[in-house]
């Protein structure tokens, strides 16, 4: 009998089923969108019946109207984002639910006072995000904040081996730390042997916030808000008391919410990271498919022969770890050593060179303006941009700021490694004050 009087075996033709990796994502997916589109528009509903609940009472334009309007068109902005808006709008929603209506409800149901509060907050917001768009971010980064480590940190062990010592005449650290940096928010130094000492560091501590709001409430608040004692009252008690002393100082600065900050960015960076692992795998199942005998079970998948083959791979892998390094090995590697040490001089040489053609660090001012405007302009608009000018002036080289002292002090360099500390002294004066002065004002490693 030939082969040819076989009957043809046809086997049935079955959808193949999905992933499951694949399903298990796009189902993470969805309720991911459908908890965030629920999150905001939970939000959002929260802000309208804080705060614009008198709209619907009014009818003005809320109504009758099947979905209602959006924030931004209800509320005054706070910011240029409304993402942002909307976040800081449900801070103040809790704030004015919590501490205003309480109380406030009471004496009348009208809500001027609580519009002329949100107004006041929205103008204050404004302007504060408009003098942030004008700071010198390169100065604050590099120079104040590590100045103000550098100074916090010399100031801690300084104290502390002031404590530790046998001649000492005070043996609390926080003492001789305020001492040496004294402020009017820590005074008294809150000690438990004397009670009274922590109450009056919190009394204390109200007052320099109250201070502190009242003096920026001056320079942002238009003059006829200012003039209104009432409301400057009550904003001043907001942003002193419940933002700045209850928020930001009561919790923001606590150790359980930095942990459980860090925790939750932990745990979303995993999320995305198992998600990225089922879509690569899913991907890697998609090249290989199975074929039609080995899906139905009349083969089996070369998993034997793949594990051998792996196997006998990290053998020879561990075989060549194990074995010493000969003389052609020690050749290739010191070929690329070389090589690496030449693509770095190579990159070096041409970011000098290149750097010429690179803007000064001086050239834009404060209000936009060039250096070859700022060179022609007219001595009246000179005497007007004094203060631009002083602040341009005032800019430090990259090389000079405080950022690498911080750093030093950070590490203890000077006590582990003087000579290490007084190596990169003496290059860093080279480099500010030696020959071409390369890392001088708008020098070449300056730009």
């Amino acid at each position: 009998m030939t082969s040819s009087a076989l009957p043809e075996l046809k086997l049935p033709h079955l959808p193949q089923a999905n992933h499951p990796a694949a399903s298990v994502s796009q189902e993470k997916d969805i309720n991911d969108k459908v908890n965030e589109a629920t999150s905001d528009k939970a939000t959002a509903a929260f802000i309208r019946r804080v705060l614009c609940s008198h709209d619907v009472l009014l009818g003005n334009g809320e109504r009758g109207r099947n979905t209602p309007r959006p924030i931004e068109e209800v509320l005054p902005p706070l910011t240029s984002s409304n993402e942002v808006d909307l976040q800081l709008y449900a801070i103040i929603a809790v704030i004015i639910k919590e501490f205003v209506h309480t109380w406030y409800s009471k004496i009348t149901p009208d809500h001027v006072f609580v519009n002329e509060v949100i107004q006041i907050i929205a103008h204050c917001t404004r302007a504060l995000e408009q003098r942030l768009r004008n700071v010198d971010l390169e100065t604050l980064l590099l120079d104040e904040i590590p100045g103000l480590l550098e100074e916090h940190l010399s100031a801690i062990r300084l104290s502390d081996r002031q404590a530790s010592s046998q001649h000492s005449l005070v043996t609390d650290a926080r003492v001789i730390y305020h001492t040496l940096h004294p402020h009017p928010a820590l005074s008294p130094v809150p000690t438990d042997t004397v009670p009274s000492s922590i109450t009056e560091q919190r009394e204390s501590e109200s007052m320099w916030r109250q201070l502190l709001i009242q003096g920026v409430l001056a320079v942002l608040l238009p003059t006829e808000d200012l003039e209104n004692g009432c409301l400057r009252a009550l904003v001043a008690e907001i942003f002193a008391e419940m933002i700045l002393g209850n928020g930001i100082s009561g919790k923001a600065c606590e150790g359980w919410l930095l942990w459980e900050g860090i925790t939750r960015i932990a745990e979303v960076l995993q999320h995305q990271g198992a998600k990225e692992e089922e879509s690569q795998s899913y991907d890697g199942s998609l090249e290989q498919p199975l074929s039609r005998l080995e899906r139905y079970g009349l083969l089996a998948p070369p998993v034997a022969e793949q594990d051998g083959s792996s196997r006998m791979l990290l053998g020879n892998t561990k075989h060549h770890q194990n074995a010493p390094m000969t003389a052609n090995g020690l050749f290739w590697m010191i070929v690329q050593y070389v090589f690496l040490a030449g693509t770095a001089l190579r990159a070096a040489i041409g970011i000098i060179a290149t750097s010429a053609a690179l803007p000064l660090r001086s050239a834009i001012a404060i209000g936009g303006q060039s250096a070859f405007e700022a060179d022609h302009e007219t001595p009246l608009a000179e005497s007007g941009n004094r203060a631009e000018r002083q602040l341009l002036t005032s800019k430090r080289p990259i090389v000079s700021m405080k950022l690498w002292s911080c750093a030093s002090q950070l590490v203890e360099l000077d006590a582990r490694m003087p000579w290490l500390s007084g190596f990169i002294s003496m290059l860093r004066w080279g480099v500010l004050a030696g020959p071409g002065r390369l890392g001088n004002m708008n020098g070449i490693l300056d730009r």
